[in-house]
């Protein structure tokens, strides 16, 4: 084909000289601005590549830096839940002392055996005390008597030490000393009347047999001869009684207080007076020694004792075991939180290497070197962050992560598990050992009559 004379070529670039091939492209050979000048060559699922490898490095790297954040929240509540730890374990002895004390069986036991002494008094239990002989008003009484003798006899008092009747003086108040000198013969007198009086009506209660009494026999018995037979105490009786020292000690208090009733009522202008107003002092000295006497009740000491003991040793139990509880509980939130700052410090370093593996498996997906299956996962229980892998036959580098495994296994050493199996065994032994005493299965071995002389 022709136009205008020109020849024109179709294999031709459209210009009148032939085509000149371009010289090949040169590289500056495998370097980090540029892709490597080798080939891609397929390679298997289980096999890195370089660009792999150093994504993995990097991950690596970057895990192990971001574990430093962590490091301060982890031994905060490494500290908290340590010390969570000592007082669960301080609650827990606590309890084994009282376990190994027996004081909550002993204290069941006692009283049991209370009960069982006197199952058998019927309505007239001697444990029983009248409300009006409780210790308060019986220590009031007392002291009220002795204040009123110790004012009556105040102006005896002045008058025999030559005091000035002032308020002002020195010895108008010393005059009132004497008063607690009265109190203390007051509370002896009526005390040592009421320990041979106790235990002569405890052995009569204990006589089956009861001899005809007439006046002569009660006249030869008062005058003449105490005791008629010798008797022989039983092993756990009381004491015998002894009237000698008690009669006359409240015989001397009784009449010096009367003298000197005597003695004020002589000052009196109205002589006439006196030998009532004696009379009145008397009987409200002999009144407060009875009522002392009379209100002396070692049975229902004993039984008190004995209930309060038990009460005391079960709220001791009681708190014991709920400040266990609490410290319990207090560990396990302080673990809880432990656990927790572990499985966010865990997350925050693999995060990382998730990221990089995401990015090979895209990679893959892209080039399809390794074919287009990707490797199996691995399900694996292990709680080491630093060897966990996320395909099969593939592996990365190893992590650094030193103080995950030290707070995992201190997680493991303090688990609330261990605490609270101890705590329900304890507690089991300590309601078996209730349960025993309660059932009755052996006396306390502490002699009790020795205590009825107490109080």
């Amino acid at each position: 084909m022709t136009d205008n004379h020109v020849h024109h070529d179709d294999g031709g670039n459209g210009r009148r000289y032939q085509s000149v091939q371009c010289p090949p492209l040169l590289t500056l050979g495998a370097t980090r601005l540029a892709e490597p000048v080798a080939t891609p060559e397929p390679y298997r699922p289980d096999q890195l590549s370089h660009t792999e490898s150093a994504r993995l490095v990097q991950a690596k790297a970057d895990a192990e830096e971001a574990l430093t954040a962590y490091h301060s929240r982890l031994k905060t509540a490494g500290d908290r839940m340590v010390d969570a730890w000592h007082r669960a374990r301080v609650g827990l002895h606590r309890l084994e002392v009282l376990l190994a004390e027996r004081e909550l069986g002993a204290a069941a036991r006692r009283e049991q055996q209370v009960e069982r002494e006197h199952a058998t008094d019927g309505v007239e239990d001697r444990r029983h005390r009248p409300g009006w002989q409780h210790p308060v008003l019986v220590w009031a009484v007392i002291l009220i008597s002795a204040v009123y003798d110790t004012v009556f006899f105040a102006g005896s008092f002045r008058d025999a030490i030559d005091a000035v009747d002032d308020v002002r003086s020195v010895e108008y108040w010393v005059s009132f000393l004497p008063g607690f000198g009265i109190f203390m013969a007051l509370t002896l007198a009526g005390y040592w009347l009421g320990v041979p009086l106790f235990r002569h009506r405890a052995r009569a209660e204990r006589r089956r047999w009861r001899r005809r009494l007439g006046w002569r026999i009660l006249l030869r018995r008062v005058f003449v001869l105490w005791r008629p037979e010798d008797e022989e105490r039983q092993p756990g009786e009381l004491p015998w009684p002894s009237w000698v020292l008690p009669v006359s000690f409240a015989v001397l208090v009784v009449g010096v207080l009367a003298g000197w009733a005597w003695l004020r009522g002589g000052r009196l202008l109205m002589s006439d007076l006196q030998w009532p107003l004696v009379g009145l002092l008397l009987l409200l000295t002999v009144s407060a020694i009875a009522f002392k006497a009379g209100a002396h009740n070692p049975v229902a000491d004993r039984a008190r004792r004995a209930g309060r003991r038990r009460r005391d040793v079960t709220r001791r139990y009681d708190r014991l075991k709920a400040e266990s509880q609490a410290q319990l509980a207090g560990h396990e939130k302080a673990w809880q939180e432990l656990h927790l700052a572990v499985e966010d410090a865990v997350t925050g370093v693999w995060r990382h290497v998730t990221d990089a593996w995401t990015e090979i498996a895209e990679g893959r997906a892209r080039h399809g070197l390794t074919g287009m299956v990707a490797p199996g996962f691995v399900t694996s229980g292990d709680t080491d962050a630093s060897a966990r892998t996320l395909f099969a036959g593939l592996t990365g580098p190893s992590l650094r992560l030193e103080t995950l495994r030290v707070t995992q296994d201190l997680l493991d050493r303090h688990r609330p598990e261990v605490l609270s199996a101890e705590q329900t065994a304890l507690t089991e032994r300590l309601n078996a050992q209730l349960d025993a005493a309660t059932a009755g299965s052996g006396p306390d071995p502490v002699d009790e009559y020795r205590e009825m002389d107490k109080g």
